[in-house]
């Protein structure tokens, strides 16, 4: 690095900065890329004090706290005149003496004020700080009951745990009570919900109160546009319902709101391809928009490697490659980031054996490259993992080579356990989907593209920004470096952009009938307003009341109607079928093979998940009962690692039998059988209530079961320590009240030690 090079350039751009001929945000990125470029060189006491002066003139002096990472020595003895405001600046970004903002959160927060209505639609980086910054507003505002609402139960215990068990957020655990089931037995004057919009849903309508938030949070809020939604699979994703939903609640009343998510783009008058619908949903709602998209906290290098022989000088880092084969590139280049004591994120884009996540996986461990690699820190994960599952696992057998694997079919307790060995620097490389963009926090320098796709649909801009922003972290790095190895990610994320949508404010776009009763009429046709009366009309013909109609909301009322249809059109025979399966299930927590498969068939016409639909549909050969029901029988009677050994019986691969497993387990049992099972629930309860002319709560049902398949756990701490992840051993350990010793005693190594983290949890250590 030329130092006066540098030096020069620096100080020419502040003053253009300070005549307001360049923008905040490329003056960041400018002193940021500087940052970069001396952390490692030998500083004097001028160089501090220029560099403590930058940095607080960017408005982010983290920048220069950050260099105690790669300084030893970070004083100034004698202050001058830009020292002495550069202090006083920060201090005025000091919320308290734990915690301080940049300028660019510090101008968010003095947006909410007392006795106001404060709503605000943020679209930031996402090195930018946003859930940090939704913790400082709650404690400026003094909210009685607060609601913050994430998309993945992943990052609702990395949130329970952060206020628990991090001395900064004290404050939340002293003030608040805290909920994170959606049943909730007893408020406190002050309450913290941590919800899933799914649960969020659930706790109002098991609430059967108008609770009033004052504050609600709603992350990854791009979900409302179905057209946004990452994700690895193929099909189209169904969670913008349940995030419009929880949006549309969540505005209810006087509530002050932040809905927040990254790169998010917007369309405006006199533009390509204007869609106002966006614009209307905020200025019907009192919501104004707050653009810091290019406000990047750390720089992001992009090399564009496609038939170069060389990669780019950067620093220290430098390949030479021998092979045009993308596989062959791939390991020089993540050889080349382990000798430089680096880490890498691979993005892929499926979780496969054909090209995937698991091919680049065993394409890296018979490379060798990792050959050195100790995994002595983590054995007991591997030997649990080994004894539990098989030592020929894909996952096992990378982890014994510093590789972690990622995606949505690895169970959820050891996803957390993968990240936080990758965060900790005990192993190196993590191979991973889009599951890695869910707001999952690591801290990877590199990043490198493999396909500039999810599934087989080619990514968006809003996709491709996401991704890259995982390389690098604020507070970590200066700069992230992303590796394109597809050779198209970057033209991906130079093109114009898709403007975020809401069809619930749109006129013109079509409707689904779940829509049709939480739009305003405004925005409906005459021909959706005619199928809605028609829709109401039905329901009165049945004296079915909104209360009813109104749980299960991602569930349109017209199938409500259906399933009730059929149950009043159900025998003797088969009520007493399905009696039978209530009390099976709530004594013993099994099913009845015969009710259960009554339900299913009542059940069957409104489906519309295609996997739900299969497992319904197909029979074994006797021809009685679905795939469905004997899948349910082993998943109860021997949990996930029973439901493995079924598919093993099968013949299938290892790898196979657990990733169908979790997929069954964690998508097709936890969201799509909960809600079908629970409006089966619902309107069953409902009609024996008026038939036998009781209270619809002292009607039994099978909500035992639903609650199983949702937490997969019954007791209070069961469902938070599932939620929280842990073996499924522990979990255990709190369903089970006469046999918690015996069970304890079983534990094996990785088991105790996670059971020794989450008694913290309920201990509130």
């Amino acid at each position: 690095m030329d130092r006066t090079k540098e030096a020069a350039n620096i100080i020419y751009n502040l003053n253009l900065y300070k005549k307001g001929q360049i923008k905040d945000y490329k003056f960041i990125n400018i002193v940021c890329n500087y940052f970069d470029q001396i952390k490692d060189v030998n500083l004097t006491e001028s160089d501090f004090k220029f560099l403590r002066y930058i940095a607080n003139i960017s408005g982010i002096p983290h920048f220069y706290n950050l260099l105690k990472q790669f300084n030893n020595v970070l004083d100034i003895q004698n202050f001058d005149l830009n020292t002495f405001s550069s202090i006083l600046h920060e201090s005025t970004l000091h919320i308290d003496e734990n915690s301080m903002l940049h300028r660019y959160q510090k101008q968010i927060i003095d947006k909410f004020e007392i006795n106001s209505l404060n709503r605000y639609f943020l679209s930031a980086s996402t090195s930018f700080g946003k859930t940090h910054l939704v913790f400082e507003i709650i404690k400026k505002m003094r909210y009685s009951n607060v609601v913050l609402i994430f998309p993945t139960i992943a990052l609702l215990t990395e949130n329970l745990e952060r206020i628990l068990s991090n001395h900064h957020y004290k404050y939340f655990k002293e003030k608040y009570l805290i909920h994170t089931l959606s049943e909730v037995n007893n408020l406190g004057e002050r309450n913290l919900f941590i919800y899933t919009p799914e649960r969020y849903l659930s706790f109002l309508e098991k609430s059967n109160t108008n609770f009033d938030f004052n504050f609600a949070f709603v992350d990854e809020v791009y979900k409302i546009d179905n057209d946004y939604i990452i994700d690895e699979e193929t099909k189209e994703n169904e969670r913008d319902v349940a995030y419009r939903l929880a949006v549309h609640y969540s505005l209810n009343n006087k509530t002050d709101v932040l809905f927040a998510g990254p790169y998010m783009e917007f369309s405006f008058p006199n533009t390509t391809n204007y869609n106002p619908s966006f614009n209307t949903f905020l200025h019907d709602n009192k919501i104004s928009l707050i653009n810091y998209n290019e406000y990047e906290t750390v720089n992001k290098s992009y090399f564009y490697v496609k038939k170069n022989k060389t990669f780019p000088h950067d620093n220290k880092f430098n390949i030479n490659y021998s092979s045009n084969k993308k596989t062959n590139r791939l390991i020089e280049t993540v050889k080349s980031i382990i000798n430089i004591h680096q880490n890498t994120i691979i993005y892929c884009a499926n979780r496969g054996k054909n090209g995937g996540v698991e091919y680049y996986a065993d394409v890296l461990i018979n490379s060798q490259v990792l050959k050195e690699h100790s995994y002595t820190k983590y054995i007991d994960l591997i030997d649990h993992l080994s004894s539990n599952f098989e030592p020929n696992w894909i996952l096992v057998k990378s982890l014994k080579h510093g590789i972690g694997i990622h995606h949505g079919l690895i169970p959820k307790y050891i996803q957390k356990e993968i990240i936080n060995l990758f965060n900790n620097g005990l192993i190196s490389v993590l191979i991973s989907t889009t599951t890695i963009t869910e707001g999952v926090n690591t801290s990877a320098k590199n990043l490198i593209v493999m396909h500039s796709k999810k599934g087989n649909k080619n990514l968006k801009k809003f996709d491709a920004k996401n991704i890259a922003g995982r390389a690098g972290r604020f507070g970590f790095h200066y700069s992230g470096r992303v590796i394109d190895l597809s050779n198209s990610l970057l033209n991906i994320i130079e093109k114009e952009g898709e403007a975020l949508k809401h069809k619930n404010y749109d006129l013109s776009a079509p409707k689904e009938e779940i829509d049709l009763f939480y739009s305003n009429e405004k925005y409906l046709s005459d021909k959706e307003m005619t199928k809605k009366r028609e829709i109401i009309t039905e329901q009165r013909k049945r004296n079915i009341p909104d209360f009813i109609m109104n749980q299960y909301k991602v569930i349109s009322r017209m199938d409500k109607i259906k399933i009730y249809d059929a149950i009043v059109k159900l025998k003797d025979d088969d009520f007493s079928h399905i009696n039978k399966l209530i009390r099976t299930i709530n004594y013993k927590l099994k099913i009845d093979f015969t009710g259960f498969q009554i339900v299913l068939d009542v059940l069957k016409p409104i489906v519309k998940n295609q996997d739900l639909k299969f497992l319904i549909d197909h029979k074994g050969k006797n021809n009685n009962y679905s795939t469905l029901t004997y899948l349910v029988h082993y998943y109860l009677k021997d949990g996930f690692k029973g439901s493995v050994q079924y598919k093993l019986k099968n013949r299938e691969t290892i790898d196979q039998a657990i990733q169908q497993t979790a997929k069954f387990i964690y998508s097709t049992l936890k969201y799509q059988t909960v809600k079908y099972l629970g409006v089966f629930n619902l309107m069953y309860k409902y009609f024996i209530s008026n038939k036998e002319q009781k209270k619809i709560e002292d009607i039994a049902g099978i909500d035992k079961l639903i609650i199983k398949f949702e937490y997969n756990a019954i007791t209070e701490n069961g469902r938070i320590a599932s939620d929280y992840g842990v073996p499924s051993k522990v979990v255990d350990y709190y369903e089970e009240s006469e046999k918690k010793l015996q069970i304890k005693k079983d534990f094996d190594k990785y088991e105790l030690e996670a059971f020794e983290r989450i008694e913290k949890i309920f201990n509130k250590d």
